[in-house]
């Protein structure tokens, strides 16, 4: 049964309550939002929280009740379901630009608009929306064409508690850092092979965490590959690691695919720079509008790119260690933006009248293979 609970044991709104996160799953819960979840529950700010996944299948702080409802990026669409017959008060979190531009010459089709329909509908309904960027709150405002005023607040991603331990002197490696595949455009080309200039100067490796299509990986005379790192694992690779950080990024798409580019978050420089990792950047609206300190390459011109990175190689590991104080990061701290986010969640939990039950069959694993494999068959015949 879905609706809400009696509210006889409901503890007065000044004690720690518990949250449902409806998670989908990715980076954006796991780098996200999971940390700001868990610093909370840590201390004693929310009672505990339970994450129901894409299958409506529950685990974690499982109670009779819960005060917040929280989702994130694009929902199931069994959990849009539940949200629609719940009905409960909920907070939503968005770290893409997942609408159309509806004044592009092409429309969104097939899996895409569902996942923009659905993004629309969380946006229109949503209590309170968040999101790690101003540039993206508003693209979002402009293309679904309401307002979003009084209930969306910029919460910016994390960086680590406290600088790591200074880096010692040697010969530094480059990262590259990358949860989706960057576009394999003739300027991130360009950037590549500029960095592999570079690399080749130093004497040195690129180390490729994450996705990247074959024609980047191939730009690099040296380098290693590491498909997936969990976030703690990535976390002391940064901290431990003599790391001079790169962030190629396209600039010259068409308008909607670049406004999808200009619109992301300035995570890499929070992860880089709070970690003691200098990076250089290109000059695009994540970096070029970030509050923090970073080397932006004036172009993605080979040259451009090859000159910057030596420059901080130069400066190796003087400027990240120098950087890892910067008081920038102080605002960027975990404890500092889980507040934030409580802010957010005490603001949802003000407007429901009872706690929400949860209670849901999970989709059977037989009907997700099943899904799975329509899917797999649709891409293949509409790509």
């Amino acid at each position: 049964m879905l609706g809400p609970v009696a509210n006889d044991s409901r503890p007065g709104l000044t004690l720690p309550f518990r949250v449902l996160f409806l998670e989908r799953g990715g980076d954006a819960a796991q780098m996200r939002l999971r940390p700001l979840l868990d610093l909370l529950r840590t201390q004693g700010e929310i009672g505990g929280y339970a994450v129901v996944d894409r299958d409506l299948s529950i685990s974690g702080d499982i109670a009779d009740g819960y005060d917040v409802v929280l989702a994130h990026r694009v929902p199931s669409s069994r959990q849009l379901a539940w949200l629609r017959r719940a009905a409960p008060p909920f907070a939503y979190d968005i770290d893409d630009l997942l609408l159309p531009d509806p004044g592009a010459e092409e429309s969104w089709r097939g899996r895409r608009a569902s996942d923009a329909e659905s993004v629309a509908w969380c946006l229109k309904n949503a209590q309170r929306i968040t999101a790690p960027s101003a540039r993206l709150l508003a693209t979002l405002e402009r293309r679904l064409g309401a307002s979003l005023a009084g209930r969306s607040q910029l919460l910016l991603n994390a960086g680590v508690e406290n600088p790591p331990p200074k880096k010692a002197a040697g010969r530094p490696w480059l990262l590259w850092t990358s949860s989706a595949a960057v576009a394999v455009t003739d300027d991130v080309l360009s950037a590549c092979r500029g960095i592999d200039a570079a690399l080749r100067v130093i004497g040195t490796d690129i180390l490729l965490v994450g996705r990247f299509a074959p024609g980047v990986r191939d730009q690099f005379s040296r380098s290693e590959t590491v498909a997936w790192l969990a976030p703690e694992q990535y976390r002391r690779l940064l901290a431990e690691g003599p790391f001079i950080g790169v962030r190629p990024l396209p600039t010259g798409l068409q308008a909607d695919q670049q406004a999808f580019i200009d619109c992301k978050s300035d995570i890499r420089a929070a992860e880089y720079g709070s970690s003691g990792v200098e990076a250089v950047y290109s000059p695009v609206p994540p970096y070029t509008e970030s509050d923090l300190p970073c080397r932006i390459a004036p172009t993605n011109d080979a040259e451009d790119w090859r000159n910057a990175v030596l420059a901080v190689a130069g400066r190796f590991p003087g400027g990240g260690n120098e950087l890892a104080d910067h008081a920038a990061f102080a605002a960027r701290r975990p404890s500092v933006i889980a507040r934030e986010f409580f802010t957010v969640l005490s603001r949802v939990r003000a407007a429901g009248a009872q706690p929400v039950r949860f209670r849901a069959l999970p989709t059977p694993a037989l009907f997700r293979d099943i899904e799975r494999s329509f899917r797999a068959l649709r891409s293949r015949l509409f790509r």
